[in-house]
């Protein structure tokens, strides 16, 4: 009996032990949210090919084409995520776009047939007119 008044009551020390591992925890968490690039503005290029699910190879030539907005602090090349989601919208095809550039041919196609009748309908007006 005097062996477990020396030893602390397990409770308390379990209960202790669980406070140090969830402060423990959180100070990690924190540490780790300050190195995910979606909460950086800038981000390197590695991280924009990975955020436009591009190689880097192509994030420099787009960058180096005047072609992706880039910023360069000393000798770095780096990207701002907004400007990154401001080039996605402007180059987005949305559908009605895409359905458009899809059917030209065959608009310019019906436009070509119609001015062709339309052609063909005045040049036989202008010869009867012209036999009268």
């Amino acid at each position: 009996m005097a062996h477990e008044e020396i030893r602390p009551p397990v409770k308390e020390f379990l209960d202790l032990l669980a406070d140090l591992l969830a402060e423990k925890y959180f100070e990690r968490m924190d540490e780790r949210m300050k190195k995910i690039p979606e909460l950086r503005r800038l981000i390197t290029a590695k991280e924009a090919g990975q955020y436009l699910s591009l190689s880097t190879d192509t994030i420099y030539r787009l960058a180096s084409l005047k072609k992706l907005p880039y910023l360069k602090i000393g000798g770095r090349v780096l990207f701002d995520v907004k400007a990154l989601d401001h080039w996605i919208d402007r180059h987005l095809i949305r559908e009605k776009e895409w359905k458009r550039q899809e059917l030209m041919p065959e608009i310019e196609k019906e436009r070509g047939d119609a001015r062709t009748s339309r052609e063909s309908d005045l040049l036989g007006l202008l010869k009867k007119k012209g036999k009268d």
